[in-house]
């Protein structure tokens, strides 16, 4: 279960750090910045500090590829907070839609979105989050052959599709 939660994080963080340098072209920072740095005293007054147009893509790349803290581990690991209550919501929703008599009051599912917020909380931390073990998922994983590295990106997006379909399922299963 640890490992393939891991592996599941590994992919959603490569995922969104594949994206952001597909996109880092034409995103709209990254065309203002280019616009800014045509102004000649704009340029003149970064350069005489010793940054050029390079230098912030350079930063906000790695902004985005830093594994610790960075925006598409941040990213990932929201996905990963999101999934367990994504899939636990389906199963009560599904459940719920087989039951003869609906609950007709809000307060249960309060408390049961506080309770199923609170084990995925505990899930994350248990299998990524404690002493960090996700680094070491991730160092393991980026040295992984190119055929293990496309089968296990098709079982993650596998595993978030299941969970977005089964929360769908639900909500359709309650019309």
């Amino acid at each position: 279960m640890e490992r393939l939660w891991n592996i599941v994080h590994y992919f959603a963080y490569r995922a969104d750090y594949k994206l952001h340098m597909s996109f880092s072209k034409i995103e709209p920072v990254g065309f203002l910045l280019k616009i800014l740095f045509s102004v000649p005293f704009i340029k003149n007054a970064y350069l005489k500090k010793g940054i050029t147009l390079e230098t912030i893509n350079n930063a906000v790349d790695d902004a985005f590829k830093r594994t610790d803290i960075g925006i598409s581990s941040i990213f990932a690991g929201g996905i990963m907070y999101v999934l367990p209550v994504f899939f636990f919501t389906g199963i009560i929703l599904i459940f719920i839609s087989f039951m003869e008599v609906k609950p007709k009051r809000f307060t249960p599912f309060l408390t049961i979105y506080i309770v199923l917020i609170v084990i995925s909380f505990l899930l994350n931390y248990l299998l990524l989050f404690n002493k960090n073990k996700y680094l070491k998922y991730f160092k393991e994983f980026s040295k992984k052959p190119k055929k293990w590295k496309l089968k296990c990106a098709i079982i993650s997006m596998g595993v978030i599709f299941f969970v977005f379909l089964l929360l769908v399922l639900g909500f359709i299963s309650n019309l």
